[in-house]
């Protein structure tokens, strides 16, 4: 049986496309372009399914070559998951039990453990062992509604390994370039590995001079270059560096600031014209007015304060002074072990203080500017554009929040037609 050109999607019991504002406040679901009782009409150009029609259930429409009832079920834009470090080995659960018992993240990280450890784990993996761990983790994604997943490397912290991490990420893009879109983003500025812990300067000249040019050189595309910009890890000169680096090479800079204390990177990172800045947990209220004011966007990961007992960004501040919000699970194996971007949602809500509009905004429309709209996609459903999209088992948009901490209950309902 051939692939139909031009499907119509019945019985959308909520569409919610989440247009409309960006920043800002948000209380109603109508504010994100929310209707009931609809039908959508795809239709494949240039390999790419595009939205063509918006209309009421009962009208005619344009005509199709084929339907799928989605039987009362909620509509959104496919979920973005815009920070994770999936690609990993290892196991760090022990120190998650020490942490319970009252040992820092950054005890832990200078005794060996931390990044450190993973790194050690990552290195000694092959290829296929870690296209094999992070499949696992990219289907339980899938499985909550996520469609776009930026993963970051940083767990190599040399040539041999950041490389086998991109590779590892290609081929991870291939596997599921019909269901998932894969961003990478190079991070060799993650941490100072061991052989460079008595002259961490020297690191960053080799990320500048050696790691950043061959991993930007090879044939695996490269979207960012994030550095963690940290008391013991990057200070603002060696982020300075790694950035005038990454900029010659045509990589778009993103950071992590303000995790542990606030030393300037946020402003840094603003005047560096940053697509994004991820943490912010110390980020100060005159720094979150300079957020409000540029078109970097603030990365929240509120699962990551609630699995080291830390408080979470000040999200209601942010989206009250205007900035550009977003929230990602931080998927990664010490401060971070989930793949469930739902109850990130609902934590930005419970903890964060969001509404939950403005949670489903922060993992769709600015969660695809977080990420520069990769492949077109917007992070939103709107005629003329690509048509990305979860189909929920559920009957309002409410019950995204309300059903907490729920069983995976999403589906990307045009998957069955790339099946041979």
């Amino acid at each position: 049986m051939s692939r139909p050109d031009r499907i119509r999607i019945r019985n959308i019991g909520w569409l919610v496309p989440c247009r409309g504002r960006e920043r800002g406040p948000l209380q109603e679901w109508s504010q994100l372009g929310a209707r009931q009782d609809c039908d959508v009409v795809v239709e494949m150009q240039n390999d790419t399914w595009i939205l063509t029609w918006i209309g009421p259930a009962d009208a005619s429409g344009p005509a199709a070559d084929s339907d799928i009832d989605l039987e009362g079920r909620l509509l959104t834009p496919g979920l973005i998951d815009c920070h994770t470090h999936a690609v990993y080995a290892g196991d760090r659960s022990g120190e998650f039990v020490q942490r319970m018992a009252g040992r820092s993240y950054q005890d832990i990280a200078a005794s060996g453990g931390g990044i450190q450890a993973t790194v050690t784990a990552t290195r000694q993996a092959t290829v296929q062992e870690l296209v094999d761990a992070t499949s696992v983790r990219l289907e339980e994604m899938l499985a909550w509604g996520v469609r776009v997943v930026e993963i970051k490397t940083g767990y190599g912290l040399d040539v041999p390994t950041e490389m086998r991490l991109l590779q590892v990420i290609d081929l991870l893009r291939r596997k599921y370039r019909r269901r998932l879109t894969v961003v990478a983003t190079a991070m060799p500025a993650h941490a100072i590995p061991p052989e460079f812990s008595s002259h961490p300067a020297a690191w960053t000249t080799r990320v500048c001079e050696v790691v950043l040019p061959t991993m930007a050189q090879s044939p695996v595309h490269v979207d960012f270059c994030d550095v963690f910009v940290e008391e013991g890890y990057f200070d603002l000169a060696s982020a300075e560096r790694i950035a005038q680096a990454a900029s010659a090479l045509g990589l778009r800079l993103k950071a992590h600031v303000d995790e542990f204390a606030d030393i300037g990177a946020l402003p840094w990172a603003i005047e560096r014209g940053a697509t994004s800045v991820e943490h912010l947990l110390q980020t100060s209220s005159a720094n979150i007015r300079l957020l409000g004011q540029s078109n970097t966007v603030a990365v929240c990961l509120p699962l990551t304060s609630l699995f080291l007992r830390e408080p979470v960004a000040r999200m209601r501040q942010l989206v009250d002074a205007g900035a550009l919000v977003a929230v990602a699970t931080d998927c990664n194996p010490g401060s971070s072990n989930t793949t469930n971007l739902p109850l990130a949602m609902q934590m930005a809500v419970l903890a964060g203080r969001l509404t939950a509009q403005e949670a489903l905004r922060a993992v769709t429309r600015c969660a695809a500017l977080a990420l520069g709209e990769p492949d077109g996609f917007a992070g939103r459903l709107q005629v003329g554009e690509p048509f990305v999209a979860t189909a929920f088992d559920m009957e309002t948009p409410d019950d995204l929040f309300y059903q907490f901490a729920s069983p995976p209950m999403a589906s990307w309902l045009l998957e069955p037609l790339w099946r041979p």
